[in-house]
């Protein structure tokens, strides 16, 4: 890729892939757009909208309707020269699954618990961010993998001061933050859509200085980022 993007994963396409549409912020989404306040706004509206159709299909409905849920936590936060920046992981290879993927904290939720607490805990065994450091700000909608029947709930939050991280040795091989305005960058993005068992599907993809983020994390993005661009986003002040 250019510019060293894209990292050392093994994508496992199948048989049957072709490209798929363009991303849908090209040119419409500047600095401005892509800041906190712009994204708590957006994050306001999840949950009290229908959504769109190519969003039903790609979160998999089928899958939805398990009782294993998890979540995880997307850490924003406001960086050096004033972007907004997110928090991801790459996790460990020697996990038995999704081994060496970039991915944002998270995991299962424990008995008891809500799903921003378990984002929050899985958030502290696995890069040392304090709970307290961490403003919720939303969710996005519920997904789920293509290898397991997991409903994954992406809680958003915001961090005001990112204190020293440090990475669990048996969960995270490395730990690293993104800028959403490169996120947006038209090297970055790509989509294909591949052939699952039981139907065609749109895969997301954003290529990153030294890392490729896909599956359903590059879901998650996509979806965070599609909500800036949906008509009713130009009405945000």
């Amino acid at each position: 890729m250019k510019d060293g993007r894209g990292g050392p994963q093994i994508i496992p396409r199948p048989r049957v892939w072709h490209p798929g549409a363009p991303n849908p912020w090209t040119d419409r989404l500047t600095h401005q757009d892509v800041q906190i306040d712009r994204v708590e706004l957006a994050l306001k509206r999840v949950g009290t909208e229908p959504l769109p159709p190519e969003l039903r299909t790609a979160l998999r409905p089928p899958l939805l309707s398990t009782s294993s849920t998890a979540a995880v936590l997307v850490p924003l936060f406001v960086g050096d020269q004033g972007e907004t920046r997110v928090l991801l992981t790459r996790r460990s290879t020697r996990l038995r699954t999704h081994s060496g993927e970039v991915a944002f904290p998270g995991g299962r939720v424990d008995a008891g618990e809500t799903l921003e607490q378990a984002a929050l805990r899985e958030a502290h065994e696995e890069v040392d961010l304090p709970p307290s450091h961490v403003r919720i700000i939303g969710r996005l909608e519920s997904l789920s993998t293509a290898k397991n029947r997991t409903a994954i709930t992406p809680i958003v939050g915001v961090v005001n001061a990112m204190p020293e991280l440090r990475p669990s040795p048996v969960e995270v091989d490395r730990i690293f933050d993104v800028a959403l305005l490169d996120l947006i960058h038209p090297d970055c993005f790509r989509e294909e859509t591949w052939q699952f068992p039981d139907a065609m599907m749109a895969v997301y993809f954003f290529e990153v200085p030294g890392d490729t983020i896909w599956g359903a994390t590059g879901r998650m993005l996509h979806r965070l980022l599609s909500l800036l661009v949906e008509p009713h986003a130009d009405s945000l002040p």
